[in-house]
Parts: C-alpha cells; structure tokens; sequence
C-alpha cells in the first residue's frame, strides 16, 4: 500500500487535503493521515491518539 504521491495526500479519515510535509509529521510510518486539522484535535495528533493501533 503505497501512497508516494506528493499532491494527492489526504486524511484517511475526512478527505481533506493535506500537505506532504504534514502528512510526514503526523501520518504514520508510511506518511498516511489518518487525522487532520478538520476532523482531530492536535492534542490527539501530538500523542498519536488518531492512530489505528498505535
């Protein structure tokens, strides 16, 4: 499952737009959001709360 694509990243969860770099920093191990500005608190992005699994 690769998602590689530098303009096409988009929260798993909601569908909205987001960026490459943000997708680094708050995605999981494969740069995958699966929780964004629009749908998740930032409380639970820093603590990795929006992770499936994690």
């Amino acid at each position: 499952m690769e998602s590689s694509s530098t303009a096409g990243a988009r929260c798993r969860n909601c569908g909205t737009h987001v960026t490459q770099q943000f997708a680094r920093v708050f995605g999981d191990n494969g740069d995958v959001v699966h929780g964004c500005p629009a749908c998740t608190t930032y409380r639970e992005m820093q603590s990795g709360g929006h992770l499936p699994g994690e």
